[in-house]
């Protein structure tokens, strides 16, 4: 899965931070961060995790995800199991497959938040 991943790896133009996730990066970050380890989520499956702020709108990120995973679902984070119970918590999960991109903001002061995660199937 790591080797596969590699080959899909993309870069944060604005970060000096490698996305491996082969998830499109927002085009305009502020900060970035690669996390080292897999972790597993909620239904079992091993995910990697690329998490950045942009100083971008919510709506304009929200927007730049929906056209650049055609063909995923969303599910708004107020009705989303892991993140209804985050109060002042705002954004979206865009979900494509078994991976998804968490778009959200903690307060109307605070950046732009985004979570990129590639999942691996259970075997």
């Amino acid at each position: 899965m790591a080797a596969q991943l590699l080959v899909f790896a993309s870069h944060a133009r604005s970060a000096d931070t490698s996305n491996l996730t082969g998830l499109p990066a927002y085009p305009n970050l502020t900060r970035a961060v690669m996390d080292g380890t897999f972790k597993t989520d909620t239904l079992g499956h091993w995910c990697m995790r690329f998490w950045a702020d942009t100083s971008d709108s919510l709506t304009a990120v929200e927007t730049w995800y929906r056209k650049a995973l055609i063909g995923s679902s969303e599910i708004d984070l107020t009705h989303d199991k892991t993140y209804k119970n985050y109060s002042g918590v705002v954004g979206v999960k865009i979900v494509l497959g078994i991976d998804y991109v968490v778009v959200y903001k903690t307060s109307s002061q605070a950046p732009t938040s985004i979570d990129l995660y590639r999942c691996s199937p259970i075997r």
